[in-house]
């Protein structure tokens, strides 16, 4: 049993998009670890995970703490703060010394946050009060996207950076891009995991022929709008294909009349938000993952995106782009297809030669899954994250 408690701060939790974030927590649990959540805000109303039942966790939501108090930032931390008004300020110093508090009564001395904005920040300030340390993982809107200017957003993440004891990333692509940032932090790859055992292969006669599935959150960087010029393409090639696109987002309204003006009803749907053990399902059925991941305006981009981990888990070929860490778990020709950003006739393409050859097809999801279980082990990845957890110190020689 460890013999020191393993504390998060997130900015709300739980969130239905955020499964690796559950799956981490319940792994902390199944290897005997006493975990604590601090959740800055209340969580969003909407489906939960059947697994969330499990969790023992106790979750300390801070929804109003702060509200209304001003505040100042300390001597040098004016980056740390950037962009925030004297009230958003004030709010994140008061739920720091909440949590600090508490923290205090339950022999927590580290705090790790996940994503790189105000959940770090807390968790910076709290180990500040109790004369402790913090750690977060960064993915991927965090560490690019562009909040106030490309200055200021890096002048914030170098302080963030800087004083952690480490940083977890999900990527070597971000790993290499947060050392420019910041040469001297102490920079840990560690992949998300998956769980092996509800994300695995089915049999062959279960795949449905033409079946494609997408999975994330209907947002820009996702290049969705992509992969409908790309289903065009494939119909006016008389491709037989059907993609079950699953999410929900600000972009679903705009996506939808894109599906109409192509005329892709009857081959694309979009089924929402699902649960893990469903989506589970759905992949059994498909014959390959495609998410054609672009850079956006702003900068965001995904980091690595988890679906592509479950998808490899299932046995499924997977095609997307050379964004971010994308050549990192695709092998081109070997596990999937890898394509230009926003080129939606390299897309159709990579989509029509996988669907083109089944047992090819069939050799790239048997290559995934072995690759994810060489890196994606949500048990292996977790124990590696947990181990730094409880000495903070043994960053120094895991660090990138």
């Amino acid at each position: 049993m460890p013999d020191r408690r393993i504390a998060y701060v997130l900015k709300r939790f739980p969130r239905f998009s955020e499964t690796f974030i559950l799956n981490e927590l319940l792994a902390h649990e199944a290897a005997g670890a006493d975990v604590d959540v601090f959740s800055l805000l209340a969580p969003p109303e909407e489906p939960r995970h059947a697994r969330l039942a499990d969790l023992r966790a106790e979750v300390t939501v801070l929804k109003s703490v702060g509200k209304g108090r001003a505040g100042a930032p300390g001597a040098g931390d004016a980056a740390l703060f950037s962009g925030k008004s004297v009230m958003e300020i004030g709010a994140l110093q008061a739920k720091a010394e909440a949590i600090a508090e508490r923290a205090a009564g339950r022999g927590i001395t580290h705090f790790h946050a996940h994503f790189g904005s105000d959940a770090t920040t807390v968790a910076c300030l709290a180990a500040r009060i109790i004369g402790g340390t913090y750690s977060f993982t960064a993915h991927a809107r965090d560490i690019y996207h562009t909040y106030v200017s490309p200055e200021a957003d890096a002048a914030m993440r170098r302080a963030k950076l800087s004083e952690a004891a480490f940083v977890v990333t999900v990527s070597d692509y971000n790993a290499r891009h947060l050392l420019t940032l910041c040469p001297e932090a102490r920079v840990v790859r560690i992949y998300n995991g998956i769980d092996l055992s509800v994300f695995r292969p089915a049999p062959a006669e279960a795949r449905v022929p033409g079946q494609l599935i997408a999975v994330g959150r209907i947002v820009p960087k996702k290049g969705f709008d992509v992969l409908l010029a790309a289903c065009r393409i494939l119909k006016d090639r008389s491709v037989p294909f059907d993609l079950s696109l699953i999410g929900t987002g600000p972009e679903e309204a705009a996506l939808r009349a894109r599906i109409a003006r192509f005329a892709l009803g009857g081959q694309v749907r979009l089924e929402g938000a699902l649960p893990q053990e469903t989506l589970a399902q759905r992949m059994a059925c498909a014959e390959a993952a495609v998410l054609p991941c672009v850079v956006t305006e702003s900068g965001d981009r995904d980091g690595l995106p988890t679906v592509l981990l479950e998808a490899m888990a299932q046995g499924l070929p997977v095609v997307t782009t050379t964004v971010s860490g994308g050549p990192e778990i695709v092998a081109d020709g070997v596990t999937g297809r890898l394509c230009a950003p926003g080129d939606a006739v390299g897309l159709a393409e990579a989509l029509q030669e996988v669907l083109a050859d089944r047992a090819r097809a069939r050799a790239m999801g048997q290559a995934g899954r072995r690759r994810a279980e060489a890196q994606f082990d949500l048990g292996e990845n977790a124990a590696r994250l947990r181990a730094l957890l409880m000495d903070p110190a043994l960053a120094v020689r895991e660090a990138a």
